[in-house]
């Protein structure tokens, strides 16, 4: 294993809403995770138990092929938006809200690639369960700030091209999934 000097560390709060109209904004974290440091890996591997879901499962398995050198650990950067507003050395695996997936200069030097997101299946836009709303948006907003002056590109799937066009992310093509945003 080669020597990271990368630890899981606080990066900044974000506000989402509640689903309940009247109510305030709610402040949410934004954490980088340290695939190196087993409590952060141990929360993504009970985010992906909880939710079950296809990219939560591909976050957690590329944090560890990071681990295992099969993936370079300077450019795949793993992140969560998390109801935590402190104890960051311990997430709570309910208390994430999303997860991503950057890699960084992909597909070129002035470019990171955001490989995977997922919000929790029950904050999603389309759950009746709902209690947050905007999470992915917000989550969004922090990443354009975190590689402002980079171009941010992304494969949507078909079900969340218009989320990435309301987002200001434009399509490469008409008939592409890839999708980009000059941050």
């Amino acid at each position: 294993m080669n020597n990271i000097n990368f630890k899981g560390t606080f990066i900044t709060c974000t506000d989402i809403k509640r689903a309940n109209k009247n109510s305030s904004p709610v402040k949410v974290s934004a954490v980088r995770i340290n695939p190196y440091d087993k409590r952060d890996l141990k929360a993504l591997k009970e985010v992906h138990d909880l939710w079950d879901g296809q990219f939560s499962k591909k976050i957690y398995k590329d944090a560890i092929r990071v681990i295992k050198e099969e993936l370079p650990p300077e450019d795949y950067k793993f992140f969560v938006l998390t109801k935590q507003h402190t104890n960051f050395d311990n997430l709570v695996p309910d208390d994430i809200l999303a997860e991503a997936q950057i890699v960084l200069n992909h597909p070129n030097q002035n470019s990171v690639y955001l490989d995977y997101m997922q919000v929790e299946p029950q904050n999603m836009y389309e759950s009746e369960y709902r209690v947050y709303k905007g999470i992915g948006s917000a989550f969004l907003d922090f990443f354009k700030k975190m590689y402002k002056g980079k171009n941010i590109h992304l494969r949507s799937l078909i079900s969340t091209q218009d989320f990435y066009k309301i987002n200001g992310f434009r399509q490469k093509d008409i008939q592409s999934t890839d999708y980009y945003y000059l941050a």
